[in-house]
């Protein structure tokens, strides 16, 4: 059978000894456009059955073109794809497996650029801001993908040996894809702060941006089309240019984060109703009365502890005592097994994919690991809830959680969603028009 599927004819003849498993790439307009606003051009799929890829056109002005063969695709039980955060956006009702999670539980790292042909270089760069993929010939989209599917083929077959692909397939995922479609409202004022191609990631004023995982830590950066998510300034007016959709953004994060999970991780009890830099510097001072430049101090000292190393005179206290037992016993299964797992994904932190690592820098990235999958697994539980409700969750960064509130839904709502995210952790609530504006109520 030739490789380009382009009359219902083929198609039917294509899928009626077609296997249970494939390999799916979706071919866009354009690569650089955020695949919330994305169009299909057509489908890559390699046949383990057939053991040969082929193209499925949709658009593409070189071939007939047909309507997107939804119900031929649902009769696949899996479909292994290079991201699945994208191809969720793109056709959610599919059961992918994610390669690009594969790749970095093995690496801790993302996957590298992939094979491209030289006319994908020599017209990405002269029609990059257009409908590109529609001008690059099919047999060289063809040509491309054939050679990305033998790269990738091997990391394949690695699916089930890793515990925590479950978790990276089934929870984080998933999350992150729904994280991503939401858009974020922009107001008059974003060009001010601005500089970037609007038709990437902007749609009647909504904003999106793009969550990577694949970091040295785990945790993910929400980068995207030149704007960091995850950093915009307070102090440089950037922030006034994002604003409530519906009726007020509302931000609840945590108070004390990392310190808090260590007390949660070693078993010492933190007040959860005083501040954890109030009760730290207590403990440096030895004293009840704390004025504010003792509380500033407290922070710098216990963030000193945390990343650079536990000094010798903190370990008389209780909590530095068990962190530091706790970070001698890591680092000790670290070396025994050659990795230590993570608490909550079961993933493996292995020692091969760390130069120069240290007790410290492994008790680090244990943290924040930890941070993250539970901040993963609480956002999926988040989306269960807000289904059906016009209040959507707009923006996550690492020990917060911006939602766009709807006054719809009611007060319930969000006293429910102050007890879900407040359950292990005590959080602190602020509010306000615009994401510059908001202030504790």
């Amino acid at each position: 059978m030739y490789y380009l599927i382009e009359t219902e004819d083929q198609l039917e003849r294509f899928f009626k000894d077609e296997g249970n498993e494939c390999y799916l790439q979706f071919i866009t307009n354009n690569d650089e456009v955020h695949p919330k606003l994305q169009s299909l051009c057509a489908l890559y799929i390699y046949s383990f059955s057939k053991e040969k890829g082929f193209i499925i056109n949709i658009n593409h002005p070189e071939a007939f073109e047909l309507d997107l063969p939804l119900n031929y695709l649902k009769s696949y039980t899996n479909i292994f794809v290079k991201e699945k955060i994208k191809s969720l956006l793109y056709i959610p009702q599919l059961p992918y497996t994610d390669i690009q999670s594969i790749y970095y539980l093995l690496k801790n790292e993302p996957l590298g650029p992939l094979p491209k042909t030289g006319a994908h270089a020599f017209y990405e760069r002269k029609f990059g801001a257009n409908n590109v993929n529609k001008i690059i010939p099919i047999a060289k989209h063809y040509e491309a993908l054939t050679q990305e599917f033998n790269a990738l083929y091997p990391y394949i077959s690695n699916y089930k040996s890793e515990e925590s692909n479950k978790w990276y397939n089934e929870i984080l995922t998933p999350t992150l894809s729904k994280m991503v479609s939401e858009g974020f409202k922009i107001n008059n004022t974003f060009r001010k702060h601005f500089e970037i191609n609007e038709k990437f990631n902007i749609k009647e004023d909504k904003i999106y941006g793009w969550y990577n995982f694949c970091t040295t830590t785990g945790r993910p950066t929400n980068n995207f089309n030149k704007i960091n998510f995850s950093a915009l300034k307070h102090d440089s007016g950037e922030r006034d240019a994002f604003e409530a959709n519906n009726d007020v953004l509302v931000e609840m994060d945590y108070e004390g984060y990392h310190p808090r999970i260590i007390a949660y991780l070693i078993g010492h009890y933190i007040d959860e109703k005083e501040s954890v830099h109030t009760q730290l510097a207590k403990m440096y001072y030895e004293t009840e009365e704390i004025d504010d430049e003792m509380y500033k101090k407290s922070k710098e000292l216990t963030f000193q502890q945390m990343y650079g190393g536990i000094s010798k005179k903190y370990l008389k206290h209780e909590y530095f005592n068990k962190t530091q037992k706790f970070i001698d016993a890591l680092w000790d299964e670290f070396n025994q097994k050659g990795y230590v797992k993570t608490l909550i994904a079961r993933r493996r932190l292995l020692k091969g994919n760390y130069k120069n690592i240290t007790p410290q820098k492994l008790f680090n990235y244990y943290i924040q690991a930890f941070e993250t999958e539970y901040n993963i697994t609480l956002l999926s539980r988040i989306f269960k809830f807000l289904e059906g409700k016009k209040s959507k969750m707009v923006l996550y960064v690492y020990d917060s959680m911006l939602f766009d509130f709807s006054l719809e839904d009611g007060k319930e709502t969000l006293q429910s969603l102050k007890q879900l995210i407040s359950s292990d952790f005590p959080i602190k609530i602020k509010r306000g028009d615009t994401y510059s504006s908001l202030r504790a109520p």
